[in-house]
């Protein structure tokens, strides 16, 4: 953690007690634990917030499904930016929607390939893994659980990608052990500047040019919210492009250095961290 970033004080919030106006959540890393679950505590500091009025936003590298059964389990109201900024969905209906180009996607999927990790194609609400010679079992993590975990249950296809068809994909990933994927990730940046690691044991790509804040700053302007008002919370390489943009923004515990540097705070490593944080805002605003 760089010194200039504080650990929030979570008894004396160092913002205006006016602030924030409304929230706007990461997912895996942030309202999870590192196995992708959303625990109770979690949920009903969601509920706390949607109660007091406050709107929220959840910003997820998830499938758009996940993202809505997450809001759907709190019984909240919300917006969800899905597949890192290629979808936007504003509680009904999909408003915004990036596609990514079919060249770009074949060019990542044949890298992941020749690095043995394992792509999986994002889709608007379907996830295709490659069913290629890859071990699933990344370390201690299955990617297959992992990936269901993240998806709230939602069943994953597993097919051979040189023969799927990847029109209408959002995001591509890469899976597979952490160590292999920090072997080659300069690699994998060299060719693909734009990807990011999302998590320890993946590493994305989304459209040229999309990333959360499209997503985010889309939705904002659709209802009639300003980035200033917003707090955010975040944790990984995925979220930096959108954190310092909002007027609050705060890193989870266990968040990347690039999200660290870039937040005003960071939270305490405590058990439901952004719960807590919910919850004293809440308090002092009730």
């Amino acid at each position: 953690m760089k010194s200039e970033t504080p650990v929030l004080d979570l008894d004396n919030l160092p913002w205006p007690a006016d602030q924030p106006k409304h929230f706007v959540f990461d997912v895996d890393g942030t309202l999870t634990d590192e196995h992708s679950i959303t625990h109770q505590p979690t949920v009903d500091a969601l509920q706390a917030a949607h109660a007091a009025g406050y709107p929220i936003t959840v910003a997820t590298g998830r499938l758009l499904q996940a993202g809505v059964r997450l809001l759907e389990r709190a019984g909240i109201e919300g917006w969800v930016i899905a597949n890192c900024g290629s979808i936007v969905w504003d509680g009904q209906s999909i408003v915004h929607e990036y596609p990514m180009p079919t060249e770009q996607l074949e060019r990542f999927i044949e890298l992941g390939r020749s690095i043995g990790v394992v792509p999986a194609v994002y889709f608007v609400d379907d996830i295709v893994m490659d069913m290629g010679d890859f071990d699933i079992d990344a370390g201690d993590m299955n990617l297959l659980n992992v990936a269901l975990n993240a998806n709230e249950g939602r069943p994953i296809r597993q097919l051979d990608l040189e023969t799927a068809d990847l029109r209408h994909a959002t995001k591509v990933q890469f899976g597979g052990d952490s160590r292999i994927l920090d072997q080659h990730q300069e690699r994998i940046l060299e060719e693909f500047p734009e990807a990011v690691r999302g998590h320890a044991f993946a590493l994305e790509l989304t459209p040229d040019g999309i990333t959360k804040w499209t997503g985010i700053e889309a939705a904002l302007k659709d209802r009639g919210l300003t980035a200033e008002g917003a707090l955010g919370v975040g944790d990984s390489g995925n979220d930096v492009p959108w954190l310092p943009k909002v007027g609050i923004s705060v890193a989870a515990p266990h968040s990347t250095p690039d999200v660290i540097d870039v937040c005003d705070v960071v939270l305490p490593n405590i058990d439901f961290p952004v719960a807590q944080l919910i919850n004293a805002i809440v308090r002092r605003t009730s």
